[in-house]
């Protein structure tokens, strides 16, 4: 059984119910593709807290990340909200991502 994590963008709560997120998930496809035979359990889906503040300087956003990570999550997928159109990461949750590595979870960027 492998434990995964979503993250996804606040900014895209506008628009976004997770839909295409969850459904690549459980059909196995786009960035999940890779799980076709294998058991999973979504442990979270994390919406970051604010644009323009660090990880690290948000009490809020580092308890999120804290539980991912004590809840055994072995890989978190952060959507493609989660990159600037460029393709570039946000910068915030970059660090996000690196606290994770960091920590042991592996960190893929994408979902659908």
């Amino acid at each position: 059984m492998k434990n995964i994590a979503i993250l996804s963008c606040l900014k895209s709560n506008r628009v976004c119910a997770g839909v295409a997120c969850l459904k690549a998930f459980n059909e196995r496809r786009a960035a999940f593709a890779g799980y076709q035979d294998e058991p999973l359990t979504l442990t979270a889906f994390l919406r970051c807290t604010q644009c323009g503040v660090d990880p690290e300087q948000d009490p809020g956003m580092m308890e999120k990340l804290e539980r991912i990570v004590s809840c055994k999550t072995q890989v978190a997928h952060i959507g493609k909200c989660c990159q600037n159109k460029d393709g570039t990461p946000c910068p915030h949750m970059q660090k996000a991502a690196d606290y994770l590595s960091g920590h042991g979870v592996k960190v893929v960027w994408g979902t659908h």
